[in-house]
């Protein structure tokens, strides 16, 4: 049992770090177009919107993941928060499918 923990906790933290560093490396190239240190930025400046959306979501999909995952956050250099914009789901007694129930 310990052993499926101790996967599941390395799965999680290579998840979020590489969820981290992208978000970082979309934000860096955002920002290098925004101050005109590239070429054919007037090329480049109308995708500055799409990656900071995708910044914006993958912020938005790693406070859910802090939620459902265990990692050490701490080590990432960053305080993260605990509360999560998305309420939980409960499933009441009708929404729950039995078992072994295929549909149809």
């Amino acid at each position: 049992m310990e052993t499926v923990k101790s996967e599941v906790k390395n799965y999680c933290n290579s998840l979020y770090k590489e969820l981290y560093h992208m978000k970082i490396k979309l934000g860096r190239f955002a920002t290098i177009i925004e101050q005109d240190k590239i070429k054919g930025k007037d090329e480049l400046i109308t995708y500055v919107r799409h990656l900071h959306d995708i910044v914006s979501f993958l912020e938005w999909k790693m406070e859910i993941f802090n939620k459902v995952c265990p990692v050490e956050w701490d080590k990432f250099g960053e305080h993260f928060e605990t509360d999560v914009s998305v309420p939980p789901v409960e499933l009441t007694e009708t929404d729950q499918t039995a078992s072994g129930y295929l549909g149809g």
